[in-house]
């Protein structure tokens, strides 16, 4: 009965993890269906390159929630590289690569800055990054007052390259999930999981929970910056609002992917699959001819199920933690 029940447990489990996959897989059917262009090489493509910000900043956004907190910050940090590289990138390879590194440094500054007052004066992760995102949205402001600057051709030529049928941005994501299965196994990726699953236990083990917390928002500024920076040069432009709507969807993204709201579980796959869901999303719903104003409500009821899996999930965690021990 022991066994039965397990294997049992086993198969809810593994479904609950399988759910955004699902999901994808049959949006993907759906659109095929109406439309089968959208299953061509050129469409997938062009919506890895669409979608590259997206991911970028939702993967950052992930290491935060992993340790049970949020970055509200991530929509500023967007804003202000974007506006940085747009009014002050030159045309010149050296212009690029100084622009570029300093709007990383900035978001790895501001997430480290994040990360050490949250830790040290615990306060809640909602009150801190909503501060440093206005920051940063005054500042973007102050750089780009309008829609617009002059980014560079070479850039966008380069962010936007393909190898055949295969843009850079696919290239760059294979890349960074070879990564992230290194990093799972690093010290900091392994502590980044256990803080989330319990800090408390993770501080008695002797695990450094401010060096990791401030890592992982650390981690989160940079790939909004480098989300920003992508940004850039997919809309050729900048704005200081351009970070505004990224800021729910990265949460969106990630929660959908699978990544628990209480921190622990999840991880870069979950994400990604559940960033292209909310890119998928919006392009059926044209295909199926209905109103603009619906994508806001679709991906909203996505993310309540999400939530409710996500918590269902946690209810069975705590369960079998209470068995075991």
């Amino acid at each position: 009965m022991k066994k039965r029940k397990d294997f049992k447990s086993f198969l809810s489990d593994q479904w609950v993890a399988l759910v955004p996959y699902v999901m994808l897989l049959l949006i993907i059917t759906l659109m095929g269906i109406l439309n089968p262009n959208t299953l061509s090489l050129s469409y997938l493509a062009n919506k890895c390159d669409s979608s590259f910000s997206l991911i970028l900043v939702a993967l950052g956004q992930t290491f935060v929630l992993l340790t049970g907190g949020f970055d509200l910050s991530v929509g500023g940090v967007i804003c202000i590289t974007n506006c940085l590289a747009a009014a002050h990138m030159q045309d010149q390879p050296g212009s690029i690569l100084f622009w570029s590194i300093l709007c990383i440094l900035i978001g790895v500054g501001i997430g480290c800055f994040n990360g050490y007052v949250i830790e040290k004066t615990k306060l809640q992760p909602f009150i801190v990054t909503l501060a440093t995102q206005s920051v940063c949205m005054g500042a973007a402001l102050m750089i780009l007052k309008v829609d617009g600057g002059a980014v560079p051709l070479s850039y966008i030529t380069a962010m936007l390259t393909r190898f055949g049928p295969i843009p850079l941005s696919a290239v760059l994501l294979l890349l960074l999930i070879l990564l992230w299965l290194y990093f799972k196994q690093t010290k900091i990726g392994m502590n980044i999981y256990a803080i989330g699953s319990s800090k408390k236990s993770a501080n008695l083990n002797g695990i450094p929970v401010l060096k990791t917390m401030v890592t992982a928002y650390a981690l989160s500024g940079a790939f909004a910056a480098l989300s920003g920076l992508f940004r850039t040069a997919a809309v050729a432009s900048g704005s200081p609002t351009a970070g505004g709507d990224f800021v729910m969807t990265s949460i969106s993204a990630a929660v959908i992917g699978g990544t628990a709201l209480t921190g622990g579980v999840g991880g870069m796959f979950g994400t990604i699959i559940g960033a292209f869901v909310l890119r998928y999303i919006s392009d059926l719903l044209v295909f199926m001819q209905v109103s603009s104003y619906w994508s806001s409500l679709v991906q909203g009821v996505l993310l309540i199920l999400a939530v409710a899996l996500s918590a269902y999930g946690t209810v069975r965690r705590k369960r079998k933690e209470g068995i075991g021990s």
